[in-house]
């Protein structure tokens, strides 16, 4: 049996053929364009989101005979379409900020700890609902429109229809994650009926065979069953066979996340510094995520990257590679230099969306070399938040297993094991995990296993990256600096709030 699967990223959109053992026989990539009209904007083009979803689809499932089609996308792109499910607008990704000041409308019109418990969900500028409130006071002619999740929408090219898996939905803050429909008390805070979204459907089941229109978008025969899946963490854990307490997955890409996936819902209601999703096939994934991960290390690249850029054409290589060899010539601490990573507001466990990104103790005895080992250290002080937050809630794996381009890097992956104080094992083939865990739902679907633990799939650990005693004393003090810090300048940010 062969599946072939489609991963919606923020970064790419990746299609592969997997087997079923798990094994990915062919994928294609291909990059999506982050779109900013205006500030605090971050949109991908949904017409752009499906020719990659046609191209990659064609690219990997050329001369294969596929047993069905399943998906997984990220989390929190809204859009709005019209009755015909055209968009009317770009789909609003996870770095849009501009409904920052709809989070204290939210906290308004209801108890958002009541909220959180309904949706896993605290209270964030990332999710459907402030988007939402945002779009209908910005541009009132949409109250009355549908908004849809990125592949809700692609959904509806293939089939006639919106349709969102459970997995996806619960990442809109509208989502009962335990009685797994559209939640009365958000539906009221937003103002909305639940026609004006997709119906909601649980992802590990088939949701129909794939019509004309639907099979040519896929390069697959009509009447393949179609897979909805869920969102991409999700079923990165699920594709890394990352189940249970001890099995945590630390994801450095776009984004940085720590997740683990259980039977039972997990929550933080005394901080709400975490979240809580539904998954899929009755299991949650819980744990927290960061709005900037190597984002700002993109960011860095096309900014300040030039020469870097340059000699990786020259050379065949990748700028990144050359970049994190820049950084591995700074000490540890980046003599003095801290980095508060928040480009675009942050999400877990500051929840700041006014937060922005500072150097702080810049100095003329400073070089590119600091600068860029900075931004890497910054991005570990986050994640070691992250796992302070989940430790407090009593979960403290043995190791992280870690995928994601940002740990190709292995310096960066050091400084995340000292940061955290956790071994961080670094996985073969961890950029497919999404793209092999749609698969696992397909192949529960159609009846070859009955629970996904039956298809015995194990990450394959490339190596494991210890924690250095000593770099994680330097990296104790580089915490406490970073979180005073931020402390300090929370206050700032929220004053400068508009983004101006």
């Amino acid at each position: 049996m062969r599946v072939l699967a489609v991963d919606i990223g923020t970064t790419n959109v990746k299609a592969a053929v997997v087997d079923e053992n798990g094994k990915v026989l062919r994928a294609a990539s291909r990059e999506l364009a982050l779109i900013s009209p205006e500030p605090g904007a971050a949109e991908h083009s949904p017409r752009e989101i499906l020719a990659a979803v046609e191209e990659t689809s064609r690219l990997a499932a050329r001369g294969f005979e596929v047993d069905a089609v399943a998906l997984s996308c990220y989390q929190h792109g809204l859009m709005v379409v019209n009755s015909r499910c055209e968009p009317l607008t770009n789909a609003l990704t996870h770095m849009d900020w501009r409904a920052a000041r709809y989070v204290a409308e939210v906290e308004k019109r209801c108890d958002p700890t009541e909220l959180y418990r309904r949706t896993g969900c605290p209270p964030l500028f990332v999710y459907a609902l402030p988007k939402i409130l945002w779009l209908k006071s910005e541009r009132p002619a949409f109250a009355a429109a549908r908004f849809l999740l990125v592949k809700d929408f692609v959904i509806a090219k293939a089939v006639g229809e919106p349709y969102v898996d459970y997995g996806n939905a619960s990442g809109s803050q509208l989502f009962n994650i335990r009685e797994l429909r559209w939640d009365d008390l958000a539906l009221e805070v937003a103002g909305l009926s639940e026609e004006q979204l997709a119906e909601p459907v649980e992802g590990s089941e088939t949701l129909c065979e794939l019509p004309g229109a639907g099979a040519e978008l896929f390069s697959v025969k009509p009447g393949t069953p179609l897979v909805p899946g869920t969102f991409d963490g999700a079923a990165q854990n699920l594709g890394l066979g990352a189940e249970g307490p001890e099995k945590a997955v630390l994801n450095l890409g776009t984004t940085a996340v720590v997740r683990l996936l259980g039977r039972i819902p997990v929550l933080d209601e005394k901080g709400m510094r975490t979240f809580c999703y539904y998954a899929a096939a009755g299991r949650w994934a819980f744990g927290g995520s960061t709005n900037n991960g190597g984002s700002v290390l993109r960011w860095l690249r096309d900014a300040l990257g030039g020469l870097e850029v340059a000699a990786a054409e020259t050379l065949d290589a990748d700028p990144y590679d050359l970049l994190c060899a820049e950084a591995e010539r700074a000490p540890p601490g980046s003599s003095g230099l801290v980095f508060i990573p928040f480009m675009a507001g942050e999400r877990f466990p500051f929840r700041d969306p006014y937060a922005r990104g500072v150097l702080l103790g810049l100095r003329y005895d400073h070089r590119k070399p600091h600068v860029v080992r900075a931004f890497m250290e910054g991005i570990a002080m986050v994640v070691r938040a992250i796992a302070e937050a989940l430790a407090n809630l009593g979960f403290k794996p043995a190791r992280l297993l870690g995928c994601g381009g940002g740990l190709r890097s292995r310096l960066w992956a050091a400084i995340v094991a000292s940061s955290t104080r956790t071994p961080v094992a670094r996985v073969r083939g961890g950029e497919h995990a999404s793209n092999v865990g749609a698969a696992a739902l397909a192949f529960k679907a159609l009846g070859a296993v009955r629970d996904l633990d039956e298809l015995g799939w194990r990450a394959e650990v490339a190596d494991v990256v210890q924690p250095d005693p000593a770099l994680a004393e330097v990296y104790d003090v580089l915490y406490e600096k970073f979180t005073e810090a931020y402390r300090l300048l929370a206050p700032f940010f929220r004053e400068w709030g508009s983004g101006a």
